[in-house]
């Protein structure tokens, strides 16, 4: 490992070619069908794909949970009263509830019944509820940015640092969600995110993450082969083809491309030099900063693979790793579930709907059922 070079070389720029839509990563993902049916608590939804989109189109993902059409809180908050109120909880409508509208909706409908009964719905909830179902319930009501606070403040309070989870929430939240998660990180814990990932990390995987949080990265657009290939070259350069390596430069690239972008310069890489990019980073870099690159390399790669292979790890074995599917699903159910789901049946030749239903049981099986269909 080096530190930077005297030799000329160009500085990682910004690409401003913002043509696609918004998505992400999956640059080598294979092209799905012209629709895709989403089988949820209400029937088959057919999925339209972009099969005319250009080649070299940014990747396009669809979440499981929507937006609810003629929504009203109140309504919702009066469900939710009657499904507690008396003997027993009916845990059915209470799901129902909660699965059926987004994370936005939610924070209405607790507004709603705050408004309405004078009391705190997470409060409530968690007098009514046990276990691992009440853990999803009570996540599912809180807004995102304090879930995702409280999460990254368990990867870094606990004993060593949970990696997987610093790098996931950074890598994939905008400008304003991650605004949103260090305002709720400031006020839930009274220190900034930026102070306790300073304090628990160190070195250029500290630098990583803190590159994270700035999210530089670039919007999806259509990938430009040209690019990717001066990045390959340059990457090259300040790798394997110096003594020492560029540190900076690496993580400048490897933060600031657009999700497609690094496949495009990854796929590059290996064409030009015979080598795949992890093999070329694993001669560069080891430990923690060699851990978090691959991950970014992996996002590129196939963020929904990446994501199926989490929730399998998560759910074979002795036991359920119960932190890591539930984070997963409440996470990713309203971005790119669908995409999720058909990686791990291609993969794994099962649903995930039904590694959840061996895996799981009771209530807890139902709103993770509930979440992804």
């Amino acid at each position: 490992m080096g530190s930077g070079s005297s030799k000329d070389k160009v500085e990682p720029t910004k690409n401003t070619n913002n043509g696609g839509k918004s998505g992400g990563g999956g640059g080598n993902r294979k092209p799905m069908t012209n629709t895709n049916m989403d089988i949820g608590k209400d029937g088959p939804t057919q999925v339209i794909i972009q099969t005319f989109a250009p080649a070299g189109a940014p990747a396009v993902y669809h979440g499981t949970v929507r937006a609810r059409p003629n929504f009203q809180a109140s309504q919702e908050a009066e469900k939710l009263h009657k499904a507690m109120d008396g003997a027993g909880t009916k845990d059915n409508a209470v799901i129902d509830v909660l699965t059926s509208c987004n994370n936005e909706q939610r924070q209405l409908v607790a507004q709603a019944y705050k408004q309405k009964y004078g009391k705190d719905l997470i409060k409530v909830l968690k007098s009514e509820l046990s276990g691992d179902y009440e853990d999803v319930v009570v996540h599912l009501v809180e807004p995102s940015a304090e879930y995702e606070a409280w999460l990254m403040n368990e990867a870094i309070s606990g004993l060593g640092t949970e990696e997987d989870v610093l790098i996931e929430i950074l890598s994939f939240r905008n400008k304003t969600q991650l605004e949103g998660v260090r305002k709720a990180y400031k006020n839930k814990f009274g220190k900034t995110l930026a102070e306790d990932i300073d304090s628990d990390t160190s070195g250029n995987f500290q630098k990583l993450l803190l590159k994270l949080m700035k999210e530089d990265r670039d919007e999806p657009h259509v990938v430009v082969e040209s690019f990717a290939k001066s990045d390959a070259r340059f990457l090259h350069q300040e790798g394997e083809d110096r003594l020492g390596t560029d540190d900076d430069f690496f993580m400048s690239v490897f933060t600031s491309r657009s999700w497609d972008q690094l496949a495009a310069a990854c796929k590059a890489y290996e064409e030009i030099y015979g080598k795949t990019m992890e093999d070329a980073l694993g001669k560069e870099f080891s430990g923690d900063i060699l851990y978090g690159l691959k991950k970014l390399v992996a996002f590129s790669r196939d963020r929904a693979v990446y994501f199926a292979d989490k929730l399998h790890e998560a759910m074979s074995g002795m036991g359920t790793d119960d932190e890591t599917l539930q984070r997963i699903i409440i996470t990713h159910c309203e971005v790119d579930m669908l995409e999720i789901k058909e990686a791990y049946r291609n993969k794994y030749s099962k649903t995930l709907g039904n590694m959840i239903r061996d895996d799981c049981s009771g209530n807890y099986k139902n709103i993770l059922l509930a979440l992804i269909n």
